[in-house]
């Protein structure tokens, strides 16, 4: 992750140090100190807390280490974004389920010649009772997709989870689906004593839930995700034609309209 023409040592140095500017008033009033704007390799702005710098760079050289590791090996790279936070009705512990079997699913798919990238394995821990936000996650996760340089090398295709990934995972058909959804609900409140009182014995956070993984249930309603799309939009607008990060969304290929579309922010920051 790092600004046009500038290095990633030189941007992290000058984030550590409060240099990096803020641009104008209006920035300064909608991104407060100790935040401060940071401009990615794709010229996507987020507003972060620097004390996660630290944290963040480490994530980012051991994913960047673990993505050399298997392209050494001669595997091709996928990234999955899957939806992990619990807006919108989800529950956390559940998406990174769900994270791990669309990783599973795609490798058995494709076969032992490629390596799917799951963003659940490789969380940001608190910094002194702080829990880092999604402008945090997305300047990470924005430094490992598009690389130095904004035009993403290290990936061959990119695969946004969609309905039929998560009804995979709960074992539904192509029928009774909420009621399949309330198995599980009931299921895992047996052995799982937080799920239990948070969701299953909350008739309102019940409903949430069910309400979300049978309707919705997809990076479409994920901010973090809009963000990786249009992530790799620009990625791919910097490659030439033909030589493109390969987008799916809910195991189909995007057409050629849909890979060059701009959607509606999520973290990002747009003063």
């Amino acid at each position: 992750m790092q600004r046009p023409g500038v290095s990633t040592s030189a941007l992290w140095i000058a984030l550590a140090a409060g240099l990096l500017p803020v641009g104008p008033v209006a920035h300064a009033a909608e991104c407060s100190a100790p935040k401060v704007v940071v401009v990615t390799a794709t010229a996507m702005k987020y507003c972060i807390d620097p004390a996660f710098d630290g944290l963040i760079q480490d994530q980012v050289r051991k994913i960047r280490q673990d993505i050399k590791a298997q392209q050494s090996a001669g595997k091709l790279i996928v990234y999955a974004s899957t939806p992990i936070s619990p807006r919108g009705g989800g529950y956390t512990a559940t998406n990174l389920d769900v994270a791990a079997s669309v990783k599973a699913a795609l490798e058995k798919e494709y076969g032992g010649r490629i390596w799917v990238l799951d963003p659940g394995r490789y969380q940001l821990l608190p910094l002194a009772g702080r829990s880092p936000g999604g402008s945090e996650y997305l300047v990470m996760w924005t430094a490992v997709l598009a690389g130095d340089d904004g035009t993403g090398q290290d990936f061959d295709m990119v695969h946004f989870t969609g309905p039929s990934n998560m009804r995979a995972f709960f074992g539904c058909g192509a029928s009774a689906i909420v009621e399949c959804i309330d198995r599980y609900v009931t299921k895992r409140a047996a052995t799982d004593e937080t799920f239990r009182r948070d969701v299953a014995d909350q008739p309102a956070r019940r409903r949430e839930f069910l309400r979300y993984y049978a309707l919705r249930a997809s990076s479409a309603y994920s901010p973090g995700a809009h963000d990786e799309w249009n992530t790799f939009v620009a990625i791919n607008r910097r490659r030439p034609l033909g030589g493109q990060v390969a987008m799916y969304f809910d195991g189909r290929p995007l057409s050629p309209a849909e890979m060059e579309t701009v959607v509606s922010p999520g973290y990002e920051f747009r003063p």
